[in-house]
């Protein structure tokens, strides 16, 4: 890998890995970070406001409905969502190669039924599919019979498992197309197995392309997220605050993420988009930015492991060599030789 590939990437992979340290550290920075706040006093003890706190009264984003400061909550949830994306993306790689395997020596009749039936899938919103699955699982939550971390996982499983049918399809149809290459031709009438040919040309051909398939995978479970976080489907879990001040007074929920991942926190605060609308607009910030440094790097990882590019310092070397060959030979050329 040439140093002007590692210039390129090393902004895009710079900015995910320093949100994941700092949400590591967090906790240990501000340990009542999310501690509830349920309203502010100035130096002489008096009130002076109440939850949600504006940018100006708890800087720089305001606060949340429980008081928490939101910045800090984003920073500390950056670990949960980065984590669920990579988890997602490559467990989606994985099983789409068994899945693709599968489906490319099947017989005819049988991949024909599985294409048929993803193509099908792929009108139907994964975010709902997703939904249905897991929200049997929150009854096992909230009494709290399912510890949080194994909810968690649980989720991303289920994301990964229900999201692989339509990639190891598309990998699967790439594999067919592979398959037919007259090289592969030739090393079957040479007595060449399956198992040679998966060893010696699919899987070296498979690696190259899933370094780029998995970046780009990552921004699709970033999306798919932000989906069922819109639903309140909150990875680790949902928390329930009542704030009904006594019996009498009717019940005032408020929801809020166990693990204060970004998904969820845009989907427990768009009530209070038009009130406050960085409670929105800045965990939708932080998505956008972690997708745009996903998509340099895929594009970049494209451009030199599938398009064949070479990276701009072997480009200059072909270059000056070029031109030293050409003066050489023009050299000779009106050189008398004896």
């Amino acid at each position: 890998m040439s140093r002007q590939l590692l210039k390129r990437l090393f902004i895009p992979v710079l900015i995910p890995a320093t949100l994941v340290v700092i949400s590591f550290l967090i906790p240990f920075w501000y340990p009542e970070y999310d501690a509830i706040v349920n309203y502010l006093k100035d130096e002489q003890g008096r009130l002076i406001a109440a939850p949600p706190f504006t940018p100006e009264e708890m800087p720089p984003f305001g606060s949340d409905r429980l008081g928490r400061n939101f910045i800090l909550l984003l920073l500390a949830g950056a670990k949960y969502t980065i984590f669920a994306a990579l988890f997602i993306s490559s467990m989606r790689i994985i099983f789409g190669f068994v899945f693709a395997v599968i489906y490319t020596f099947v017989p005819s009749f049988i991949g024909k039924a599985i294409r048929g039936l993803g193509e099908t899938f792929q009108y139907i919103p994964l975010a709902i599919v997703v939904f249905a699955i897991l929200i049997p699982l929150e009854s096992s939550f909230q009494p709290g019979f399912l510890p949080s971390n194994e909810y968690f996982l649980i989720q991303l499983c289920v994301i990964a498992f229900i999201a692989t049918p339509s990639l190891g399809i598309y990998l699967g149809e790439k594999m067919k197309l592979f398959l037919n290459e007259e090289f592969i031709q030739v090393s079957r009438t040479l007595g060449a197995g399956r198992f040679n040919i998966m060893k010696r040309h699919m899987l070296p051909q498979f690696l190259r392309h899933s370094i780029v398939l998995f970046s780009e995978q990552v921004a699709q479970a970033l999306s798919l997220l932000i989906q069922l976080g819109i639903m309140l489907m909150a990875l680790g879990g949902l928390k329930i605050a009542e704030f009904a001040y006594s019996n009498l007074d009717p019940s005032n929920p408020v929801y809020f993420s166990e693990t204060n991942e970004w998904a969820a926190t845009i989907g427990m605060n768009i009530q209070l988009i038009f009130s406050n609308p960085l409670l929105v607009l800045a965990p939708l910030a932080f998505f956008s930015l972690i997708i745009l440094c996903m998509n340099i790097i895929s594009s970049q990882l494209r451009k030199v492991l599938i398009e064949q590019e070479q990276p701009l310092t072997k480009m200059k070397k072909a270059k000056v060599k070029e031109k030293r060959n050409v003066s050489a030979a023009s050299e000779e050329l009106f050189t008398l030789k004896q």
